[in-house]
């Protein structure tokens, strides 16, 4: 069965900084790297732990990025994982948000048409 997974496991892991939430997350994260353990996370999930990351803890948005991208890839993370993936390098290529990435995303992969104002969103 594929488990949802919390923003808060994911910034655990990430930031390493509690005694038993941390080490916790990191066996969480060693099963999902083995794929003894399936996961999704929802979209509203990542853009939580990178404005977590990114503007609470000030981590580097770029940082937050390849950080996110490399924890897509472990093979127990199911799912949308290549639309999350594209959305994360729209990010990094035209420094736009990560709901409007997806947007592009999803344009740029499923064939979606955009309706924006947005010029960032237009031009991705």
């Amino acid at each position: 069965m594929t488990a949802l997974i919390d923003a808060n496991v994911i910034i655990r892991f990430s930031l390493d900084d509690h005694p038993v939430l941390s080490k916790k997350s990191n066996e969480i994260f060693s099963e999902i790297k083995d794929n003894t353990l399936q996961v999704e996370i929802l979209d509203s999930v990542l853009m939580e732990v990178f404005f977590v990351l990114n503007k609470t803890y000030k981590i580097d948005r770029e940082k937050v990025l390849i950080f996110l991208k490399r924890i897509i890839a472990f093979s127990g993370i199911v799912g949308d994982k290549h639309i999350s993936l594209e959305a994360l390098n729209v990010m990094q290529t035209h420094n736009i948000d990560y709901v409007d990435a997806l947007i592009c995303a999803k344009h740029h992969l499923q064939g979606y048409e955009k309706i924006s104002f947005d010029k960032k969103v237009i031009a991705c």
